[in-house]
């Protein structure tokens, strides 16, 4: 095993974790740290692979509210008991909001991903991401899980279309728009954690044989498998400190460093 190597995918591991759920864009840190630090961008059905371990943290984080919203769901669907009405709902909501994102992003991912990758498009993207998450921090609107529109959901669904240009954060454009939409701020971040739900695992289907033969070579099982807990991990702690400055009402940090990191970008690019 070659420990530089290996060095490399417990980093990407780790920024993976925390640059996913964070609303800084984590394939914007990809084109910067390729960029400066020569770091290789890794293959699509790696990135989607480590993206899987973002899921896996949202699963085991929110593990109770996603096996009472199926739960519920399913119950509705079959008896039509309208005490299970509002788990079928919110389950149609975000059904509705994640079509956007696979109408476009079928469509067009790979010419809006080959033209917006160099640092200047990351950092005005960067910019856009701070802006938003800053003009947002202090609403603290009251819309709880059952009274989410269709309308808010095609809006935050239009939002987490924009996270196909690098720099636009998807967990950022989503809760941007759900508290635009005055959707109250903790109840926004579960909708933006579930919406990443069906997007996520349809990648990983896509891509799931191109991620078996890579995974399953005997000169890449243990670099994918730590890379991928290394990834679990990180996301485990950022999705809780997430929700930790959402409930606290301090996005402008993550704001400010979109800002921070947009102006050395201008400055070095």
């Amino acid at each position: 095993m070659n420990l530089w190597e290996l060095l490399q995918y417990i980093w990407l591991g780790v920024l993976q974790g925390l640059t996913e759920p964070w609303p800084v864009s984590s394939s914007g840190h990809l084109v910067i740290f390729q960029h400066f630090f020569g770091l290789g961008t890794p293959d699509l059905h790696f990135e989607v692979f480590l993206n899987g371990a973002s899921l896996l943290a949202v699963l085991l984080i929110y593990r109770k509210d996603l096996v009472e919203l199926a739960g519920g769901t399913v119950r509705y669907t079959m008896s039509r008991d309208p005490s299970y009405y509002p788990f079928f709902r919110l389950t149609l909501m975000l059904f509705i909001a994640t079509i956007p994102a696979v109408v476009i992003g079928g469509l067009f991912s790979d010419e809006i991903g080959g033209e917006l990758t160099t640092t200047t498009s990351v950092a005005v993207a960067l910019l856009v991401t701070g802006t938003a998450l800053w003009l947002i921090h202090k609403l603290n609107g009251s819309k709880q899980e059952g009274e989410i529109t269709a309308l808010d959901a095609v809006i935050i669904g239009l939002a987490q279309m924009l996270a196909l240009a690098p720099g636009i954060s998807r967990s950022g454009a989503t809760i941007v728009a759900a508290m635009f939409r005055k959707i109250e701020p903790t109840v926004a971040l579960k909708f933006s954690f579930f919406l990443s739900i069906p997007v996520s695992v349809g990648s990983l289907l896509l891509l799931a044989p191109e991620i078996y033969v890579a995974w399953t070579q005997p000169d890449q099982f243990m670099y994918y498998t730590i890379s991928f807990i290394a990834a679990t991990l990180v996301s485990i702690v950022a999705i809780k400190v997430l929700i930790d400055a959402v409930a606290s009402g301090k996005l402008l940090y993550f704001a400010l460093y979109c800002f921070t990191v947009a102006t050395l970008l201008f400055i070095f690019s």
